[in-house]
């Protein structure tokens, strides 16, 4: 009852932002994104499934500001600045070139988080035609290969990480907070002419494991109240 009465407090402090989700993509991707967030909660009915306690992050306009907010002891900068001196490197990558290395990835472990992996992990990884709206960026080691992997969801004012995952043999690297690093520096360089706010939006807070959590913070995402407004620009 006391976690219940203290999660309820946790949602009533959330500062409430509206983000628009512009659609000006042909496939239906960002539309069905669109539902997702917006259709009913499974458990918790009187919500809709992703406008609580949402991870945002509000993308700055220079690296600077970013990384005033990631620096110190046991601090993203640190953790991923041990990771490049293994010799790891960060990039974009066509996902229909590292189909076997992707299904090693999701793969390498059984569980993650304390859960397990979902079937279609655990499945030959399919190939997938180009779409606009949809990027993959990854983290190699020195000899080029994939160790670990996001799915980016990429529209004008919001980008959505949709997969998040590593091979469970190099975590101890750090390869986890290199990638997400340089994932958002990337996104500073791409988006710092653009007036608009726009932000990196990583899943929930609530549900998540104490280790997924304290990631997310480490690397600014804070909790929110969404309203998503769609807008069809196509």
């Amino acid at each position: 009852m006391r976690n219940k009465i203290k999660v309820v407090k946790e949602i009533l402090k959330l500062p409430k932002v509206t983000i628009e989700i512009i659609d000006n993509n042909e496939s239906v991707e960002i539309h069905d994104l669109y539902k997702y967030f917006n259709k009913r909660h499974p458990k918790y009915k009187i919500f809709k499934n992703k406008t609580i306690g949402v991870m945002l992050f509000k993308i700055p306009k220079n690296i600077q500001e970013y990384e005033s907010q990631i620096s110190g002891k046991n601090s993203v900068k640190y953790f991923s600045n041990r990771c490049k001196k293994f010799g790891y490197y960060t990039d974009y990558f066509v996902k229909n070139e590292h189909l076997k290395e992707m299904y090693d990835i999701n793969t390498s472990a059984s569980t993650r988080q304390g859960r397990s992996m979902s079937k279609h992990y655990l499945e030959e990884v399919p190939k997938e035609e180009p779409k606009s709206e949809v990027s993959y960026f990854g983290v190699f080691t020195k000899d080029n290969k994939l160790v670990g992997y996001i799915r980016l969801i990429n529209t004008p004012k919001l980008y959505v990480i949709s997969q998040l995952l590593g091979h469970h043999d190099y975590q101890n690297d750090n390869i986890m907070y290199l990638i997400l690093h340089d994932l958002i520096t990337s996104l500073i360089e791409k988006t710092k002419e653009d007036q608009n706010d726009i932000y990196l939006m990583y899943d929930t807070y609530f549900g998540g494991s104490d280790g997924i959590k304290l990631y997310k913070r480490r690397h600014a995402f804070k909790p929110y109240k969404v309203k998503w407004i769609y807008k069809n620009e196509k």
